[in-house]
């Protein structure tokens, strides 16, 4: 929905100074987390820090109403109407306008009238169902073992990893599409492979968040996500590339499954979802916003950051043009073992690029040690 010229006014208000950073952003974190709720209006808010040789302009929105792409979205919208007002200011020609987009309500209203219409019988949610029923009712753990087995939620401490750089995501993509898959698949098999090293399954289970953007959607700022379950076997001695092929006869089906809003499969399951395990991935082919740069001969820069939680552990591993990071969250149970995960996905995916076999050992140093 746009509102016309003139309907929305904007009133600033100052706070205070601050000479201390930490004190700064303890102060920010906290105003986001009160003013930006699920269940308020707006849902959103912006503050902006003002020094003397910059301005930092900052924007906090509910994750209900913004999905990851909408965040850098917003960054992009941000850029290119500040560019285009500084041009105007100037008397220079305006850079090109913002494409056309779709409503966001007209694509939730669709989305509803959709899944209102499905039934138990719907072959989606009978494979939901086969899912769940498969291991014995839950969605899928994270498999590194926890001390604390209550199942209350925790603190999530999150990290920040550098997996590989640009050319050894390059080699890494490559010999995963000789093997009839992608990085995507290729990254499915390196979490199965080391998951067999730490709990002897030999079948893989998590769940992954898939955008459901189409046509004119894309450039649309809202909630465009739909949560998938993903499960294929592995044994000890599938090859890589035989894991990649399993793992994308896993992913089969799951872009029409993720069509459906998880509260409606929730409904017709008679049962709550909650994902205690996620993996998702970000490819930048072409960032509209790059991480640095110039307008109007300022420099400028754009970052996304979370905020805190306490529900969902989860990789999010992003690829640019300059390498692959991932971004991990854990509750505080499983905290200290995250870095062990993490490492051996990175002595995987090193030895895939390198030797497109899987290295003789899952961890680098030559056993999983918790």
């Amino acid at each position: 929905m746009t509102l016309p010229a003139g309907a929305l006014s904007i009133h600033p208000s100052a706070t205070r100074d601050f000479t201390d950073g930490r004190k700064l952003a303890r102060y920010l974190e906290e105003l986001f987390d009160s003013e930006t709720g699920p269940l308020g209006w707006p849902g959103y808010l912006c503050a902006t820090i003002s020094r003397p040789e910059a301005i930092t302009a900052c924007l906090a929105a509910d994750h209900t109403l913004t999905d990851g792409y909408s965040v850098l979205l917003t960054a992009y919208e941000i850029h290119t109407l500040y560019a285009a007002a500084l041009a105007a200011a100037n008397g220079k020609p305006a850079p090109p306008p913002l494409p056309p987009t779709a409503s966001y309500l007209d694509f939730a209203e669709a989305e509803r009238t959709a899944a209102d219409a499905l039934t138990a019988a719907h072959e989606s949610i009978v494979h939901w169902r086969q899912f769940l029923t498969e291991a014995g009712g839950r969605l899928p753990e994270f498999p590194v073992p926890g001390s604390d087995v209550s199942g209350s939620p925790a603190a999530q401490p999150g990290g920040y990893t550098e997996l590989v750089d640009a050319s050894t995501a390059h080699a890494f993509d490559r010999v995963c599409r000789a093997a009839g898959g992608a990085s995507f698949s290729g990254l499915l098999a390196c979490l199965a492979k080391v998951g067999h090293e730490i709990t002897g399954s030999g079948e893989f289970r998590t769940m992954a968040p898939f955008h459901t953007r189409t046509g004119p959607s894309r450039s649309s700022i809202g909630w465009y996500v739909g949560m998938g379950p993903i499960a294929f076997p592995l044994s000890a001695t599938d090859s890589f590339a035989e894991a990649v092929r399993s793992a994308v006869s896993g992913l089969d089906g799951v872009k029409d499954l993720v069509q459906i809003p998880t509260p409606r499969v929730e409904e017709l399951l008679g049962r709550p979802l909650r994902d205690p395990f996620m993996f998702r991935t970000v490819t930048f082919v072409a960032p509209p916003v790059p991480a640095t740069g110039t307008l109007g001969g300022l420099s400028s820069s754009a970052a996304a950051a979370p905020t805190r939680t306490t529900c969902t552990s989860g990789s999010c591993v992003t690829t640019t043009a300059s390498s692959s990071t991932t971004v991990t969250l854990r509750p505080a149970r499983q905290a200290s073992r995250s870095p062990h995960h993490m490492a051996s996905i990175k002595h995987l995916l090193a030895s895939i690029a390198s030797t497109a076999r899987w290295p003789a050992t899952a961890h680098p140093t030559g056993d999983y040690c918790p």
